[in-house]
């Protein structure tokens, strides 16, 4: 805005209160389009967790089915255990290997906060100075 030299008056009530509302509109539509962002970052990160998650599932149990019956097997004629340890201990060893990549995955989805918190703490407080600022 500017100013008139030729007028030095302070600028009336109602023009500081529209100009008031005007720029917590701007600044509104500016928080909503950060949130909007973040939310958009977080729910990035929850997908690649969410993945991880479908990923170690998927190979504990593909492991679980098609490695441990050839190794169970090799192990048997290697160490002539009992077929039935060869399984078990084979099923371990994967079962271990899978829980591993569902703790990452767990550990991951840990991590998303959905919505920001400083984004909404920062609307909160702008709508709580308008509300204020109108009332």
């Amino acid at each position: 805005m500017t100013k008139d030299p030729s007028n030095d008056a302070p600028p009336d009530l109602i023009t500081l209160v529209k100009e008031i509302v005007n720029d917590s509109e701007v600044l509104a539509g500016q928080q909503l389009s950060l949130l909007r962002c973040e939310l958009r970052g977080e729910l990035a990160r929850a997908s690649e967790a969410a993945m991880l998650l479908g990923v170690g599932a998927g190979l504990a149990a593909t492991g679980g089915v098609f490695s441990a019956v050839a190794l169970v097997h090799a192990l048997h004629r290697a160490t002539r255990l009992p077929l039935w340890g060869c399984y078990g201990l084979i099923g371990g060893l994967l079962g271990a290997a899978g829980a591993g990549l569902l703790a990452s995955g767990k550990e991951r989805v840990a991590g998303v906060r959905l919505p920001p918190p400083h984004t909404m703490s920062a609307l909160r407080e702008n709508f709580e100075w308008l509300k204020e600022q109108v009332s």
